[in-house]
């Protein structure tokens, strides 16, 4: 009798493991990613977490694209800072946090210039030589632009 006493919590303990849930479950949506060294649009999934987000982009079935967002930004597989990767891909210097709040349909530059109407936010983030950034966000879809950097990211969650 003693022994299965102990056999229960090793065996849940087991089972369970040390696992821990990053991600929660995975929500289709049309991805369209597209700078100057980036194009890729097509259907993917993004899985959100507390602190991190992946973008996973399909063609034909098979995964042709992973990006995970989190303290360092990882491309296929090859992780670097926040700020290296906005500077080799984007080509500019976008504050920390800009790449994860728009996958997570958040507000971009601590609000700035942020309007709310009908359910739907909108950011005009203009400053000269730099970037001309125009972004809504609702529920199921977020849309950025900075025209000067030829950059487009827009989610449309199904």
């Amino acid at each position: 009798m003693r022994r299965s006493l102990w056999l229960l919590p090793v065996l849940l303990l087991l089972l369970t493991g040390c696992s821990r849930r990053y991600y929660e479950t995975p929500q289709p949506a049309l991805i369209v990613l597209k700078s100057p060294k980036l194009r890729y649009a097509d259907m993917g999934f993004l899985y959100r977490g507390e602190s991190r987000i992946k973008i996973q982009i399909y063609t034909a079935g098979r995964p042709v694209f992973t990006l995970s967002v989190g303290e360092r930004i990882c491309l296929d597989g090859s992780c670097m800072s926040e700020a290296e990767f906005y500077r080799k891909f984007f080509g500019v210097a976008y504050p920390p946090g800009t790449l994860h709040a728009i996958f997570s349909k958040r507000a971009i530059f601590g609000g700035e210039g942020l309007l709310k109407k009908k359910g739907r936010s909108e950011q005009q983030i203009f400053e000269p030589g730099r970037f001309d950034i125009i972004y809504t966000f609702d529920a199921t879809s977020a849309r950025f632009r900075d025209r000067i950097n030829h950059i487009v990211i827009k989610i449309s969650e199904r």
